[in-house]
């Protein structure tokens, strides 16, 4: 399967932000692969199991990664095996992008209604309470502050609000990409319901009447043949 470099970007990110920046070559190791020893994603990163370990259990608190583990019959010590759950991953990350999006919008509501002061030479900057905490003296240079450029600042912040959303975006779409499909059932057709035939009533009761007329008449006849027979045979 071809690797995704979009999707590669955004593991690794999630993975520095919790673990630190060291860390994210192990997403190189685990991409795409399913219960890799941890003794062997030591020997790759070239670290001792003990730093590496560390790791593990850092993004394994977060769900990033789970494990299993097996028993060694002759040693009697456990070995971890380690696969990437990705899913978890980005929606994690997606947690993170959230949160900074907020905090970066509440420093806007900030910005908009304080106002700052810096002290170029050390690039201290500092709310005006701070600051006349301070008699509006730098805290270590002793130098005079001076109030912050609030439209350059605002402007600047601005510009993160939109990367980040930009970038919350896309982590979206590509989670929405990786997740598994539901799979939908075709529901069978059900056979339309033929209509049941009304009973024909009054048919069935002008038959019975037509055949019991009949009988009665077969009846009359036989007695009728009978009575001219016997008056035959008198006067015979």
């Amino acid at each position: 399967m071809k690797k995704d470099e979009n999707l590669v970007v955004f593991l690794k990110t999630i993975v520095r932000r919790i673990a630190g920046k060291n860390a994210e070559d192990i997403i190189d190791i685990l991409y795409q692969k399913e219960n890799v020893n941890e003794f062997k994603i030591a020997e790759k990163l070239k670290r001792n199991i003990n730093e590496v370990r560390n790791i593990l259990y850092k993004l394994s608190s977060f769900n990033i990664i789970t494990s299993t583990r097996k028993k060694d019959k002759r040693k009697g010590w456990y070995t971890y095996f380690w696969t990437l759950d990705v899913e978890n991953a980005l929606e994690t990350l997606l947690k993170f992008k959230e949160q900074e999006m907020k905090n970066l919008e509440q420093l806007v509501k900030s910005r908009q209604m304080k106002q700052f002061y810096f002290c170029e030479a050390d690039n201290i900057e500092m709310s005006e309470e701070t600051a006349l905490h301070h008699n509006f003296l730098c805290p270590e240079c002793n130098q005079l502050l001076q109030p912050a450029n609030e439209e350059k600042k605002l402007k600047e912040i601005n510009l993160r609000v939109d990367a980040a959303k930009k970038e919350y975006d896309m982590l979206k779409s590509k989670l929405e990409e990786i997740r598994p499909k539901p799979v939908i059932k075709e529901e069978k057709k059900k056979k339309p319901k033929k209509p049941k035939k009304k009973k024909k009533v009054k048919h069935q009761k002008a038959k019975k009447i037509k055949k019991k007329a009949k009988k009665k008449k077969n009846k009359a006849r036989k007695v009728k043949a009978k009575k001219a027979k016997k008056k035959k045979k008198k006067h015979g």
